[in-house]
Order: C-alpha cells, then sequence, then structure tokens
C-alpha cells in the first residue's frame, strides 16, 4: 500500500492556492495508487518552536534520555516517523516574504534529527536517512515569481530535502496568486494532468 504524507503551511484555510494545488496533487495520487493512505498535517498547528531543552534532548542518545526528554521529543518523534515511513510527500508551501512560512520552517526543523533522519558521516559530512520517496512540492506566491531572484523558498526545500535523502523533486507552481486566481487554478490543473496523464 503507498503511503502518502500531505503537509499544509499556508496560514489561510480559505482561498489558499497551495492547499487546493495539495489536495488536487493528492486526489490525482490517490486515484492512480488504489488503496493508498493519506495522512494530513497541519504545520502550524502541529510543529513548535524548537527550545534550548528540545535541543538537549534530540542530540542526547536515545538509549541516555530521560523520561522529560522523551516527552519533549514526542511530537518531533511523530512527526519525523511518518516522514520515515511515507512512500510519498505532498507539500504544500506558502511563500511569505520570499520564503517558506515559519511553519513550514518549523515543520522541517522536528523533522531534521540526528540519527533518525540523517547522520554524519566522515567522508561525505552528513548522509539522509529519507531516501526512496517522492516529493511533490505545491509553492504559491504572491506576486514572485517561482525561480526568480527573490524566490528563496524553492531552492531552500529542494536542499535540506536532499540533506534527509529525498532528491526526487517535483515543483507544481501556483506563483503569482494574487493577481488572478482563475488563472492560477487553470495553471494547477495543467501542470498536475502533465504529472499525471
Amino acid at each position: 500500500m503507498i503511503r502518502i504524507l500531505h503537509v499544509n503551511s499556508s496560514a489561510r484555510t480559505i482561498g489558499s492556492a497551495s492547499r487546493a494545488g495539495g489536495e488536487m496533487v493528492v486526489a490525482a495520487l490517490v486515484a492512480r495508487h488504489e488503496g493508498a493512505s493519506v495522512t494530513t498535517r497541519e504545520a502550524a498547528a502541529e510543529a513548535a518552536f524548537l527550545t534550548e531543552d528540545w535541543i538537549e534532548a534530540s542530540f542526547t542518545s536515545a538509549d541516555a534520555r530521560s523520561g522529560e526528554q522523551n516527552d519533549r521529543l514526542a511530537v518531533s518523534d511523530r512527526l519525523a516517523k511518518e516522514v520515515l515511513e511515507a512512500d510519498i510527500l505532498v507539500l504544500s508551501v506558502s511563500m511569505y516574504n520570499f520564503n517558506i512560512s515559519g511553519a513550514m520552517k518549523t515543520w522541517i526543523d522536528q523533522i531534521a534529527r540526528p540519527g533518525l533522519t540523517f547522520r554524519p558521516d566522515p567522508e561525505h559530512t552528513y548522509v539522509g536517512l529519507a531516501t526512496g520517496k517522492v516529493a511533490y512540492l505545491v509553492v504559491a506566491t504572491g506576486e514572485t515569481p517561482i525561480g526568480g531572484d527573490m524566490d528563496f523558498a524553492t531552492p531552500y526545500l529542494k536542499h535540506v530535502l536532499g540533506f534527509l535523502g529525498i532528491t526526487d523533486v517535483t515543483f507544481v507552481s501556483a506563483d503569482m496568486t494574487v493577481t488572478d486566481n482563475a488563472a492560477v487554478q487553470n495553471k494547477l490543473e495543467v501542470q498536475i494532468r502533465a504529472l499525471f496523464p
């Protein structure tokens, strides 16, 4: 059974192009993979900012952690496990001020765990452990063209996913969303039909 993890990061729950595009990608994937399971997460609601205590717990070996440290990492453990167990990731990404939202960055901080989703390696600096996955990233912007000089979101996402071992990454652009919602919807449909004919 194919396991799909869909992560929303937009602050908007209504009228969000990234949410709409992500749902369209998930629907196309479910149609292609009969019996696929879908787990949906809201980054803003489920991923908390890192704290000094969290960092200390994260860098303490699992067999040496206290019960309190394990409690601090419980949400992170669950979110990272979802990534490791997923076959396909669908990230609905909203660009704020030329980069990803704080919610998406916080989710990434929670899942990027030494010894869990990556490990140090003397020859390669780091090795990602979340390998063998496919990622679809639906990126919505205001008036910033994806791939342009002011787009710091997509290079970062490609880099950090690669760092975790996820190198099969496809971007679905919902850029320039302030100007014409109907045009953006059409743009999403055209791209998704091309990806899943």
